[in-house]
């Protein structure tokens, strides 16, 4: 059996083992109106922070289906600037959550009867990580466009070796987030699966580099992410995972839009896809779980073509 027909059986496997833990159906509406190709999700959960400046709330929320699981994150928040004045942390809210292109709102929120009966935590005047004592995260919106040029970054990959953006020019490249301590089937390891089968669709093609970046830098040191990245059959040459220090690793997930935070022993994430031009422009990306390897290697073939 030869190395494709190999790796394509191994991410088979890791797809369908992964598969078995969806439950969540689908649930998506086009959106209309001020948001045209957007999509919207109903989402609800409690308040525990609120920034009226900024217009943002952060929510403790429930699985979204079709599209994240339950964490706590900062949303902005449109056409609600009443009903964001008058709640208070602790209340517990659903909302429509809107996403279109690189951006995600909440709009139509509504108070639900009673509070949480979660002790409140303090109210955050930005990312909810600001809980964590220490801890450096992302910052909230700053996201580069479809279009726009993806700022330089240098990390580590597993083998030790310094791996800057800037020199894959010239190529098509598909970045990601996780961490190997994730337990939740439908987050990392899913994205990790989703990805084998992209390093064996893109060995049969030819071209393309991948990039895994931890959003969990102080503990998945080179020697981790080796191990991790064995265990998937990734070939280093194509597919190289990458940690860096902490303030370092943040600014690159700040620049895909990407937020996490540590929180009991777990690090609260959420999950994109994106793909590098071979001129270091963002050419597409994909937040939550509503991607495929197919749908990457199209765009990354539409990216290299130009």
């Amino acid at each position: 059996m030869n190395l494709l027909a190999v790796s394509m059986r191994r991410a088979t496997l890791l797809l369908a083992l992964s598969a078995l833990a969806v439950a969540a159906c689908r649930r998506e509406t086009e959106s209309e109106g001020d948001a045209p190709g957007a999509t919207r999700y109903p989402i609800s959960g409690v308040v525990r922070g609120i920034d009226a400046g900024k217009a943002e709330v952060s929510l403790e929320h429930g699985p979204v289906p079709g599209f994240m699981e339950a964490m706590t994150m900062v949303f902005p928040v449109r056409g609600d600037a009443a009903v964001l004045g008058a709640l208070s942390v602790g209340d517990r809210i659903s909302a429509t959550l809107v996403v279109e292109s690189e951006r995600y709102w909440l709009e139509a929120i509504s108070a639900e009867a009673g509070r949480s009966s979660v002790n409140p935590r303090p109210a955050a005047s930005g990312s909810p990580a600001s809980r964590t004592p220490g801890a450096v995260t992302p910052v909230p919106n700053r996201g580069v466009a479809v279009g726009d040029p993806v700022p330089d970054f240098a990390l580590t990959d597993q083998s030790g070796q310094t791996v800057r953006l800037s020199r894959l020019r010239g190529r098509p490249v598909a970045v990601t987030f996780l961490y190997t301590r994730c337990p939740i089937a439908t987050a990392c390891p899913m994205t990790s699966a989703k990805f084998s089968k992209l390093q064996a669709l893109l060995a049969g093609k030819g071209f393309g580099q991948m990039l895994t970046v931890t959003v969990d830098p102080e503990h998945d040191t080179p020697a981790v992410l080796a191990r991790y990245a064995k265990n998937l059959g990734a070939d280093p040459k194509r597919w190289k995972f990458l940690t860096g220090e902490p303030g370092a690793v943040a600014n690159v997930a700040s620049s895909f839009g990407v937020l996490y935070y540590p929180e009991r022993g777990q690090i609260i994430h959420s999950q994109a896809v994106a793909v590098v031009d071979p001129e270091g422009k963002l050419s597409s990306i994909y937040y939550g779980e509503t991607w495929e390897a197919e749908h990457v290697l199209r765009d990354m073939e539409k990216a290299r073509k130009g």
